[in-house]
Order: structure tokens, then sequence, then C-alpha cells
């Protein structure tokens, strides 16, 4: 019996060791730039997506989709937590930490051909800022709360958004009620 269990271990042991080489096969295959054209996208999930509206995304799956489908201000910058450019090309923090202006890109459309631009992005904020109801709920709007606090109707949890302004069509004004890191 305990011949039969070291013989065991030995073809596991080989059997992983294998397994893990064969993954460090050089691929035969030539490098490509070219897309296969047409067909159908298969995209693998743990889940499905709670929402497609990433207002509403309080999990991992949903944030993981709509990040597909949506795009920021500013993105996460690759191997590092500094913001880079997304749909803005700049961001000017003033001084006192309270107004951030952003330069926003020219030239982009939403799906159906509706420019971007400053009252978008205005738009976008007010309309979170303004979620009355079951929409204030952290089980709703948890992302909201997490970054920015309450809501316009909610002075018992004061928001760090104040207001959002469009300076220019390109030029879009965030201004907070605090400071915050």
């Amino acid at each position: 019996m305990h011949g039969s269990k070291k013989r065991l271990t030995a073809i596991a042991a080989v059997s992983i060791a294998a397994l893990a080489l064969s993954a460090c096969a050089d691929s035969e295959r030539e490098p490509t730039t070219e897309g296969g054209g047409g067909g159908t996208f298969v995209f693998g999930a743990a889940a499905d997506p709670g929402t497609l509206d990433p207002a509403f995304a309080t999990d991992g799956e949903t944030f993981r989709v709509t990040r597909q489908i949506f795009e920021g201000l500013l993105e996460p910058g690759e191997g590092t937590a500094e913001p880079q450019p997304g749909l803005a090309d700049s961001y000017e923090p003033s001084d006192d930490g309270l107004t951030y202006t952003f330069q926003l890109k020219e030239g982009v459309t939403f799906h159906d051909g509706a420019d971007f631009n400053a009252d978008a992005v205005c738009f976008n904020f007010d309309r979170w800022y303004n979620f009355e109801g079951l929409a204030q709920s952290p089980a709703a709007s948890g992302y909201w709360q997490d970054v920015f606090g309450g809501f316009a109707s909610t002075p018992e949890v004061p928001s760090i958004f104040k207001s959002c302004s469009a300076d220019d069509e390109f030029t879009a004004v965030i201004d907070l009620t605090r400071v915050t890191s």
C-alpha cells in the first residue's frame, strides 16, 4: 500500500510538471495585426453584469463589462496609480483643490452619433448627484457614495460634489465642497 501511494504521488508530480512545461512551449503561429473580420465575439465572465448603466454598478463583473462599453474622463495609468487621459486630454486642479478643469477630446461621439462635449459630462454628474429614492441606496449607487458621499437631497450626508459647468464646448469644470484625498 505504501508503494502505491508513492507511485501515485510520483505520477501526479510528473503530470503537474508536464502541464507546467507545456505552458512554456513556443507558439508556432505567426503574429498578425489583422482581425478575422465578422463573426461572433464570445465574452467569458463569471456572472452576468447586474446592469449596463455604470452609475448603478456595484459588483466586479458589472464594472468589468461597463468599462468595456464606457470610457471615463481619466483612466488608470498602466503600471501606475497616476490618472492618465481618457476622454479628457488633460485636467488641472485649482490651487485650493476644490475645482478641477477638464479639457475634453474633440471629435468623440456616442454610439448614436451625438457629440461628446462638456454638456454631456455635466449631464452625467448632475444625473448622479440628483438621484432620488431607491437610486440613493448603497445597493444601487454605492460607487457614487464611495467617491462623492451624499446627494443633492441628502444634507445629512453631504456630498463632496458641488457642481459641474461647461465653460465652453470642450471644457468641463467640476467644483467640490471640500478637499479629499
